[in-house]
């Protein structure tokens, strides 16, 4: 739901405020019930910061305390330099709050029994005691393949004087060579 509100001269933000909280849209509305509001306020650049909280305070005194309101604002210089226009969107209305009960079940998805990980029970759940093992030896990674990522390193480590050279002028020097 959402209204809008224009006001002009004294207590303009007060009155925008309240002309749109009160406007047909959101006659049928009670906004003590609302879960979020959304507050735009559209003035000329003459509009100052206490402006800005007092439409803040006015919608406030209208909804819950565990409502969101968010306050934006929006400087239009071609804007009557006394006008200010607020405009209210009100969401979560009516809706409850879905409360989850202990007859609520988590399903997991398992295609095929090959899927099972060396880390479940017999019964499908999750064996905790195996993940005091460090995953390289849960995973069982063997010496060979270990001893080959560190020779790799190594020979990394002796060739990385060439990365003081710019990218470019390393292309540049293949190109030539």
């Amino acid at each position: 739901m959402m209204g809008t509100g224009v006001a002009s001269g004294d207590n303009r933000a007060r009155l925008a405020a309240e002309a749109a909280i009160s406007s047909p849209l959101l006659e049928d509305v009670d906004l003590s019930g609302a879960r979020g509001v959304l507050v735009n306020i559209t003035a000329g650049p003459d509009m100052s910061i206490g402006e800005f909280e007092e439409v803040g305070e006015v919608v406030k005194s209208f909804t819950s305390e565990d409502a969101t309101v968010v306050v934006g604002t929006v400087i239009d210089p071609n804007m009557t330099t006394d006008e200010l226009r607020v405009t209210v969107v009100v969401t979560g209305l009516g809706g409850k709050i879905r409360q989850v009960s202990s007859s609520d079940k988590v399903i997991a998805y398992n295609p095929t029994k090959n899927n099972v990980s060396e880390n479940t029970k017999v019964d499908g759940t999750i064996d905790y005691r195996k993940f005091d093992k460090p995953a390289v030896m849960r995973n069982a990674i063997n010496a060979s393949s270990l001893d080959d990522s560190i020779n790799l390193v190594a020979s990394v480590d002796k060739n990385i004087e060439y990365l003081d050279i710019p990218a470019f002028l390393r292309r540049e020097d293949r190109t030539k060579g």
